[in-house]
């Protein structure tokens, strides 16, 4: 197994978020989205985003359009919830895109290869108006 198969899904996912940050500016805003629930220190649950929600949403200025983006490593799958969440928020208007780490690229060329598939997609968003 090379490095860049070893990258977990989670290096891959903070370093787009820097990479998304760097590219376009205060132009568009992410936050790590937590589906289902998380146990507190207390021993009690918080409710976070329904389970099948995108790992990364935030909004792209200035349209406020909603960005729902499902980071994915390059042997995991997504689920059925996880699509279904993509379908809905795409039928009323978000941009929402899988993002997956390709293993015969390295880090910074799948982060360049994601931010390149982001403003592509924002742009043919900005075509339909």
């Amino acid at each position: 197994m090379t490095a860049a198969q070893r990258v977990s899904e989670q290096a891959f996912s903070q370093a787009l978020r820097l990479g998304i940050s760097a590219a376009f500016g205060r132009t568009l805003i992410l936050y790590r989205q937590q589906a289902g629930r998380i146990r507190t220190d207390r021993n009690t649950w918080v409710e976070c985003a329904p389970i099948g929600a995108a790992d990364l949403a935030g909004t792209v200025g200035p349209e406020g359009w909603t960005v729902q983006l499902e980071i994915k490593g390059a042997t995991t799958r997504e689920t059925d919830e996880q699509r279904n969440w993509r379908r809905i928020h795409t039928e009323l208007g978000a941009i929402a895109l899988v993002l997956r780490y390709d293993a015969g690229l390295s880090l910074e060329e799948n982060v360049e290869r994601a931010v390149l598939a982001l403003r592509v997609a924002i742009a043919e968003r900005r075509a339909r108006g």
